[in-house]
């Protein structure tokens, strides 16, 4: 029985009246805690201890907190609806609705761009599928809701905020200041062609459509149609 304890045949030690009257043991209890209280009150400046929310943690510039949705110049949302971060998003809690914009050089707009912040585990797939450099992640942690729709943030609560880089600060975002990247331009800086939408028209009388010239390859030949009525070319 090599390496066996029999621990049957041990008679239990007897608590004395001290022990079983419980009193002595709280008095011994409170005195441990009284004295830790006594000691971190003197010494309060040099405890670990962060008193929140008077006090609060200093983030990393890369941390992922809350998203927000970056806008142009122009007040527009520089998303296009191409639904890169709803793919991406492994807990499948980006929803996103596309619609066409009514100012030609922007092409697509989210009608409906709704995050669940119970669903997100906060991984920034989105931000580095993003090809617009649309959305960020701010270092903004401080979410409770009270029911599952308060969870559900939808454009208007994504919108970029001025009070959003003033409180929390930018956190997980593709491009950082001094790192030698430059984040993509947009259809913002290119000449906007007067209209509301009306793409149907402008194909009609066919009005080019900035930064979509014709290159030479077989994407861009001509149709059958075409051929037909313009017998010379290729």
């Amino acid at each position: 029985m090599s390496g066996v304890i029999d621990v049957g045949a041990r008679v239990p030690r007897k608590l004395t009246l001290l022990q079983r009257l419980y009193y002595p043991e709280i008095v011994r209890g409170l005195r441990v805690t009284i004295g830790h209280l006594l000691r971190n009150l003197a010494n309060g400046r040099r405890l670990p201890t962060i008193q929140y929310p008077e006090q609060r943690r200093n983030y990393s510039g890369r941390f992922r907190g809350r998203h927000i949705l970056k806008t142009r110049e122009d007040g527009t949302f520089k998303c296009v609806a191409c639904y890169m971060c709803q793919q991406a998003c492994p807990a499948e809690c980006i929803t996103i609705v596309a619609g066409e914009h009514p100012r030609v050089a922007y092409e697509k707009y989210p009608v409906v761009f709704d995050i669940d912040m119970l669903r997100c585990v906060f991984c920034g797939f989105c931000v580095d599928a993003c090809p617009k450099d649309a959305i960020w992640m701010t270092r903004d942690h401080e979410m409770a809701f009270f029911s599952r729709q308060d969870a559900i943030f939808s454009l208007d609560r994504l919108r970029e905020k001025p009070e959003d880089s003033a409180k929390a600060g930018y956190g997980y975002r593709p491009y950082y200041p001094g790192d030698g990247t430059t984040p993509p331009t947009d259809a913002a800086r290119m000449p906007v062609l007067p209209g509301s939408g009306e793409r149907d028209r402008l194909r009609e009388t066919r009005v080019p459509l900035p930064g979509r010239v014709a290159g030479p390859g077989p994407l861009n030949a001509p149709s059958t149609a075409n051929r037909a009525v313009n017998p010379s070319r290729p």
